[in-house]
């Protein structure tokens, strides 16, 4: 059998050869420093894991429109591909949306909402990891207008974004206070880089190998492996360029360095009342309750939805007591935790954390909310269960040392 072999002048096309191996190199280094706006990822992770994050966001409209949430990862600003935006129709009631976020670190947060005079109304704000635990939420106190914005106000839902007629672009600010980092970040970018690099690189050298073996035969072993490896490392080379956006953004991200977090903790509450009055937190370290190691905050003078924030001793607790106000009337608490110095949740207390102790005439749990109803008197009292002293005493000791 006679075995037809193509001209030396292809067999010389395909010959692996240093030159060609240096060349091939450059130039692929030089399309790696080449911008990628949309960085890809071949092959995304089958299971990253249970700390990726995902923001929450429970809101109505009062107007068909567009809601955009966009953020600033690392120093890099604002760009157009960190943007959330989903349409919104006129409802009263709240629907719960939830994005995925990138692994990397966010340090700015903005907010549209519907223009054209359209209100948006928040009943909570928060970023959560797929265990549905609470990461960071967000408050009222946190949106601070930017352009086109008529007005930020609190209403028995939450709080309302109002943009003023006529606007295209209104825009709020989220103040996050810290940047948010994922937890594990930088492992999952890089089981990304390699996975994505390794699957990109084994379908172009196939396809390579498919060019080749149309067009040349091998004389040989020696010179199939030589061929092989060539094709292989012409794939690797230019399956980096194709990921470079990936592979620079995880290097990125992975130089970030934070800002030192202060030591201190907060107890918030998410609370609606009727009318304005004087809340008083009190903690024993050892001494008992007493005015010296005590807060009073006063409500702001509306009826809706509010954040008291008390802070808390760098040392364990004894025993915790919130005297919600001085007088008979209504109250509703939306929520119960402790946070850090950047906002950080750092433990969710439940409704039932607060037991009565004096001159509480009710004090019951219904659909996510804690009723309580202050009987005749000037010195109500309820004291936290020796759990919640004990998520908040675990909060403390696990405080960074300044």
């Amino acid at each position: 059998m006679t075995v037809l072999r193509p001209p030396s002048s292809t067999a010389g096309v395909f010959q692996p050869t240093w030159g060609r191996g240096i060349f091939a190199f450059l130039l692929a280094l030089a399309g790696f420093f080449l911008p990628q706006e949309i960085p890809l990822e071949w092959y995304p992770l089958n299971e990253p894991g249970t700390d990726i994050n995902y923001l929450e966001i429970s809101c109505a409209s009062d107007k068909t429109g567009n809601v955009e949430i966009s953020y600033a990862l690392g120093q890099r600003g604002h760009q157009p591909i960190n943007t959330i935006k989903f349409p919104i129709s006129p409802t009263a009631q709240t629907y719960t949306y939830t994005f995925p976020l990138p692994d990397a670190p966010m340090v700015e947060m903005h907010v549209s909402p519907p223009g054209q005079g359209g209100t948006l109304t928040i009943r909570q704000m928060r970023i959560i990891n797929r265990r549905s635990e609470e990461i960071r939420r967000f408050t009222r106190d946190q949106f601070q207008a930017e352009h086109e914005i008529a007005g930020i106000a609190p209403s028995s839902e939450g709080w309302k974004l109002t943009s003023i007629a006529g606007a295209t672009s209104p825009s709020i600010r989220v103040e996050l206070r810290s940047p948010i980092i994922p937890v594990r970040k930088d492992h999952r970018n890089l089981l990304r880089c390699l996975l994505s690099t390794g699957y990109l690189t084994m379908m172009l050298w196939i396809l390579l190998l498919a060019v080749l073996f149309t067009f040349y035969r091998p004389a040989g072993w020696r010179d199939l492996l030589a061929h092989l490896g060539f094709m292989a490392c012409l794939a690797l080379f230019f399956s980096v360029v194709g990921n470079r956006g990936l592979i620079r953004n995880s290097v990125h991200y992975a130089r970030y360095q934070p800002p030192p977090l202060a030591p201190g903790l907060t107890l918030e509450f998410d609370v609606l009342t009727k009318s304005p009055a004087m809340a008083q937190l009190f903690y024993d370290t050892g001494n008992g309750f007493n005015e010296p190691e005590s807060i009073r905050l006063n409500y702001e003078p509306h009826q809706g939805l509010q954040t008291l924030r008390y802070t808390l001793p760098g040392k364990p607790l004894k025993a915790l007591r919130f005297d919600p106000r001085e007088d008979e009337d209504q109250l509703d608490f939306r929520g119960i935790r402790i946070v850090d110095a950047g906002q950080n949740t750092r433990a969710v207390l439940p409704l039932n954390a607060l037991l009565a102790d004096k001159q509480i005439a009710e004090l019951k749990i219904d659909q996510n909310q804690l009723h309580l109803r202050t009987a005749p008197g000037n010195d109500p009292i309820t004291l936290f269960s020796a759990a919640a002293l004990l998520q908040i005493n675990h909060a403390i000791a696990d405080q960074p040392t300044p």
